[in-house]
């Protein structure tokens, strides 16, 4: 996998190519392969063009859940968004909240707001390539991410691995959203959230889960493990992205997606703890065992 993000950035990345296709189409996935198969900026954006339906999250379909012990409803037939690793992403806004704002937008709007903010084509230009569009009705203000807080993310970390639900509901506020993709409910509140997790979180004691931090969207995330009480071993449960303020978290999406360990060049089984991409440390090696184990 990690020759795989080796030869999609060298073929793209430095065009831009991904980070573009990505914010055109919300998913990393689809992004790569259209990348991967274009040579300019302009065909990029037709291929996203031709296959572009806006991809959501749950907070874009339902109101906030008010039943946190209550079955958690999935819509597996959703397009939902998707995260990207700061590995494929590039220096210009790819927060998740910018993102998802974005496939609100028809795709043509979308691409010309992309060509027009971003890179700086005139008008004239891009209605050549995509149609008529009226940019002055256009305007989205990406979110300025402030940097990780290394001593918050370790005590999160903690909390969740010893299962510590008080301590893990301390780190968010009345205003704080969690949502689950491709589950629709989604919940606002510590006490709601903490509700959520005691309720439906397979966990049971602290070593159930393991956090492998990451960095997705410019974002603090975690990929977490969870113990499968069969064989005593770690396999790959979520990856949850974060949104910071100074005074905590406002917004946490965790996304069961489990392909998405593949694209962040994660392995199914835990075997040995990652490099810590918020601390300097030495890596470790991982090793990737068969899907189908």
């Amino acid at each position: 996998m990690a020759d795989r993000l080796d030869e999609l950035s060298a073929h793209a990345t430095p065009r831009g190519l991904v980070p573009h296709c990505y914010r055109m189409l919300g998913s990393i996935s689809e992004a790569q392969q259209v990348a991967v198969r274009s040579d300019s900026l302009a065909t990029a954006t037709t291929a996203c063009l031709a296959r572009s339906t806006g991809r959501a999250l749950p907070t874009d379909l339902v109101a906030a859940s008010d039943d946190p012990e209550g079955k958690l409803r999935q819509r597996p037939e959703v397009l939902w968004l998707e995260p990207i690793p700061d590995e494929l992403a590039d220096d210009r806004p790819l927060g998740l909240d910018y993102v998802a704002a974005l496939q609100r937008l028809p795709a043509p709007e979308r691409a010309a707001l992309l060509l027009h903010d971003l890179e700086g084509w005139p008008l004239d230009r891009i209605i050549d390539l995509v149609g008529p569009v009226h940019l002055d009705r256009l305007h989205l203000s990406p979110r300025i991410h402030p940097e990780p807080d290394p001593q918050l993310l370790a005590a999160y970390r903690a909390a969740f691995e010893d299962y510590d639900v008080p301590a893990i509901t301390g780190f968010f506020t009345d205003d704080t959203i969690w949502e689950m993709p491709p589950f629709t409910s989604w919940f606002r509140g510590a006490r709601s959230i903490g509700r959520l997790i005691s309720t439906h979180c397979p966990a049971k004691e602290a070593g159930d889960q393991i956090l492998v931090p990451i960095k997705a969207n410019g974002q603090p995330g975690f990929a977490v493990y969870m113990r499968d009480p069969t064989d005593n071993l770690h396999r790959a449960f979520q990856l949850q992205v974060l949104t910071l303020t100074a005074t905590g978290i406002i917004h946490a999406i965790a996304f069961f997606d489990l392909t998405l360990f593949e694209t962040f060049n994660l392995p199914d089984l835990l075997t040995t703890l990652p490099k810590n991409p918020h601390e300097p440390s030495p890596s470790l090696h991982l090793t990737r065992t068969d899907k189908h184990h």
